[in-house]
């Protein structure tokens, strides 16, 4: 079965108006992790509920800051959006996902009208700008594989690995690191996809052997513009993946190589360790 990604801005308003609006949604089993509702798909209905409360059709949510207090189920959720300033250029708005009465997601949300034009500057990785703008032959599905038996999304992702950066898959060892190609099932990535891919793959440490529930203390992602058409691609990188910590950067291009989204999130190192 296909679900869309913009079921997850199915908002239902009850109550509220001017700066202060309340709003339930149901988040379907196929945006979740396991049990628990998936990271990236909840920034994605704070962004739903900061863009409603704003109303200001040319603004996006170009930065989202959440802090996850726990994780929800996948069945109905509160959103409470509060606008704590309404600019000519900028607005923002405090955000929060609760679930039987006790807040799982706090986010502070930007808005703005996104970047356009040539950039003055790009400094894309090679690595990255040198992926075929559509999955190479020999990549990875998610459908289907062992990983999707954990990270449920491939019901409305389709998404691929480049080969070469997940050798967990094939039973070894390599770089905290991942690559990959990502659109919706059912049509082209918008600005509010753009926004999941930022939380799209696999813990980098599983390529190191580390293997088992990272949950997702922090995470910040930005938005630069809205996506061309086709595939986005995406390198997962991490700098450090301490004895408790790690944090996981997302640079995710669109089919032109322009840049329309990064990310950042601080996690924890899951607690089990494999033998790839």
């Amino acid at each position: 079965m296909t679900v869309s990604v913009t079921d997850l801005g199915a908002l239902s308003r009850t109550s509220g108006d001017g700066d202060e609006m309340s709003f339930t949604t149901v988040v379907d089993p196929v945006f979740t992790i396991g049990p628990k509702v998936h990271g990236g798909a909840l920034q994605v209905v704070t962004a739903h509920a900061a863009v409603a409360a704003v109303d200001r059709p040319a603004m996006v949510p170009v930065a989202i800051s959440s802090d996850y207090l726990r994780a929800p189920e996948p069945r109905e959720v509160d959103v409470r959006a509060t606008v704590v300033k309404r600019g000519r250029r900028v607005c923002l708005v405090d955000v929060v996902v609760a679930q039987d009465g006790r807040d799982a997601v706090r986010s502070v949300i930007t808005l703005a009208e996104p970047d356009h034009g040539t950039p003055r500057h790009a400094g894309v990785p090679e690595i990255l700008s040198a992926m075929p703008i559509e999955p190479a032959a020999d990549a990875v599905p998610v459908a289907g594989s062992p990983v999707a038996d954990i990270v449920h999304l491939s019901a409305a992702v389709d998404m691929y690995y480049d080969r070469a950066s997940v050798p967990v898959m094939v039973g070894e060892r390599g770089a905290p690191e991942t690559r990959f190609w990502a659109r919706p099932v059912d049509g082209d990535p918008d600005g509010f996809f753009a926004i999941l891919t930022g939380d799209l793959s696999m813990p980098v440490v599983m390529n190191l052997g580390v293997f088992g529930w990272a949950p997702t203390l922090q995470m910040t992602t930005y938005l630069r513009r809205r996506p061309a058409q086709g595939w986005l691609r995406a390198r997962v990188t991490t700098t450090e993946v301490g004895q408790g910590w790690f944090e996981e950067d997302h640079l995710i291009v669109d089919a032109t190589g322009a840049v329309v989204a990064q990310s950042r999130q601080l996690a924890l190192v899951p607690s089990e360790e494999g033998h790839a």
